[in-house]
């Protein structure tokens, strides 16, 4: 399935020097505008993508996988609710590397992986001159809590996997090699690298950055806080899906101290577009004040 968006609003930021735009008629055609992506000579372009229930919801408390919000929209046109995943899919497709925790691993029910099942979206990304496979981030204090028996992400040894964690591990793990992040190689498939400061992510993201991974999509709702109280993360992509849930159930920045209205992340819209009446599919950018 090819969606076809309608475009709603188009910031004029995007046509400024701070944007490259990518040359795609399959996705000028797709977005009813070209892709523009910002500039990163320095750093890394960090973005979120989720869909949210109205009530900025993530899932429903007997459905814990982030594809429900769209796939249980009983109202939604099949383009609406696959017009969430191919937004997805074009996040990881313009991506070299995926962010993900240990909640959103188990409740993928081992089977995650950031793959690209669109012909159209994987020949865009062969444009682009990425490689086949995401680098997958697992940013997790105890690797003990990971199944590594178990995850697909794991098992599949084509996989690139970085397995970040605070303390060098006490044990052995077959088919990884541990380092610290200064000793980070990309030509090594499965790493376990552990730095002192845990969780301070520019030292893992400007290493990286060094290496070549200059985008990084993060699906981690957890991290997607933390990015932010770092001010690392440029732009979430969120799709708000006609569904309320309600109560006490996972939601962005949930089990993280608030943010307070004199420092707090700033969105301004770049783009936003619809397909029906039952999904807002938006692109925003990110502003920190000093």
């Amino acid at each position: 399935m090819n969606p076809e968006f309608n475009l709603l609003i188009l910031n004029p930021i995007l046509n400024t020097d701070n944007y490259h735009r990518i040359s795609s008629d399959y996705i000028t055609h797709s977005l009813q505008t070209p892709l523009y992506l910002p500039v990163c000579d320095a750093s890394p372009f960090v973005f979120s993508c989720f869909a949210l229930s109205i009530d900025g919801k993530l899932c429903y408390p007997d459905l814990l996988s982030g594809y429900s919000i769209a796939g249980k929209n009983n109202l939604a046109t099949e383009e609406e609710r696959y017009a969430d995943y191919w937004n997805l899919m074009l996040g990881r497709s313009i991506s070299d590397a995926v962010i993900i925790g240990r909640n959103s691993l188990m409740n993928e029910c081992f089977k995650y992986q950031a793959n690209i099942d669109h012909d159209e979206l994987i020949h865009f990304r062969k444009t682009l001159n990425k490689g086949k496979d995401l680098l997958h981030i697992i940013i997790t204090q105890d690797i003990s809590k990971l199944d590594l028996k178990q995850e697909i992400i794991f098992q599949d040894l084509d996989i690139p996997v970085i397995i970040y964690a605070g303390k060098k591990p006490e044990k052995i793990y077959p088919g990884f090699v541990t380092r610290n992040i200064s000793e980070i190689n990309l030509n090594d498939t499965k790493q376990i690298v552990y730095e002192q400061d845990f969780l301070n992510i520019s030292l893992l993201t400007n290493k990286l950055f060094s290496l070549g991974i200059k985008t990084i999509l993060n699906e981690s709702p957890f991290l997607h806080h933390i990015l932010q109280d770092q001010k690392l993360l440029n732009e979430a992509w969120l799709n708000t899906s006609g569904v309320y849930i309600g109560g006490n159930i996972t939601s962005l920045g949930q089990s993280q101290p608030p943010f307070n209205s004199t420092k707090h992340p700033h969105y301004t819209i770049l783009s936003l577009h619809h397909i029906a009446n039952n999904f807002l599919y938006t692109r925003y950018k990110i502003g920190y004040i000093k």
